[in-house]
């Protein structure tokens, strides 16, 4: 195989091509996002805008960003937005007990900014029942999101993270920005375009689906950590943060997966054409 800069972006690039094709040119349309991991002690990718830029945002947003507006974003423990994500995406130690400083798009919703552990000490989503009102994010009536800390706890020990904290940078990119071999894609879609990607990836196998989700750390962990981690397609309602503080339409479900597995779906989706006609599916 040519691993030439120019094969690997017409790898992306053409997959991605095709991938849309599938839908047609006057249907609703979220380019894929390529997702590249940057290790400590690894260059960022040359030709992204420097983090700064990006003060405060969150990595579910950085994603919609590069699928929605074409960006190129680059998330570090120095501009990402969210805590939470900060954990899932192994840029911080979950057990770190400082707050994050500067502009953080998620913790400034709160009369005080929660520290990595407070996150995964299940502080912030049982605020209420912990007695940590100060981690509300919408003020007195906020029942946190889980009713009880064990309820919270619970929910906590199934969000995949990337831990300990290996990562130095995520980078968000749509096909043809970088001249890189993405480690995950990250699909935003409508829910018969998530049907047809599903249909087409299970052609070539059979296999069914597995959607592993709980309507927090939806991008973070849902399709970027989990994905990373299990090697494996998962998908995502999207999430509070998502949706509330990242801009993910409420018309949108997500689907994350190594980028082996995005080639994979788009070969099977073009070989099952005739047996899934999309344009049959109702709107």
């Amino acid at each position: 195989m040519d691993n030439s800069k120019n094969s690997i972006k017409t790898g992306f690039e053409d997959a991605s091509t095709r991938f849309m094709h599938m839908f047609g040119e006057e249907e609703q349309q979220v380019q894929p996002v390529g997702v590249k991991l940057v290790l400590k002690g690894q260059a960022v990718p040359e030709g992204t805008k420097p983090p700064v830029e990006y003060q405060g945002v969150p990595w579910c947003e950085a994603v919609r960003l590069a699928a929605m507006d074409g960006e190129v974003v680059v998330i570090n423990r120095d501009n990402v937005g969210c805590p939470a994500s900060a954990i899932a995406l192994g840029l911080v130690d979950a057990r770190e007990s400082e707050p994050l400083g500067g502009t953080r798009k998620y913790t400034d919703m709160m009369e005080t900014a929660a520290a990595p552990a407070d996150f995964t000490d299940g502080l912030v989503y049982a605020c209420r029942a912990s007695g940590n009102m100060q981690f509300a994010l919408f003020g007195e009536g906020d029942t946190g999101r889980y009713e009880t800390h064990g309820a919270a706890l619970n929910a906590i020990s199934g969000m995949v993270s990337i831990q300990p904290a290996i990562m130095d940078a995520a980078v968000a990119y749509p096909a043809g920005k970088l001249p890189l071999v993405p480690d995950l894609v990250i699909l935003g879609l409508l829910p018969r375009q998530v049907l047809l990607a599903i249909q087409g990836y299970n052609f070539l196998t059979g296999n069914r689906f597995r959607m592993d989700t709980i309507g927090i750390r939806g991008v973070c962990a849902d399709l970027t950590a989990q994905p990373y981690m299990e090697q494996r397609l998962n998908g995502s309602f999207f999430c509070l943060g998502a949706r509330a503080v990242g801009g993910w339409g409420g018309n949108m479900l997500g689907l994350g997966m190594p980028f082996s597995v995005f080639r994979t779906m788009v070969v099977g989706m073009e070989r099952s054409a005739g047996g899934f006609p999309y344009a049959a599916y109702p709107d």
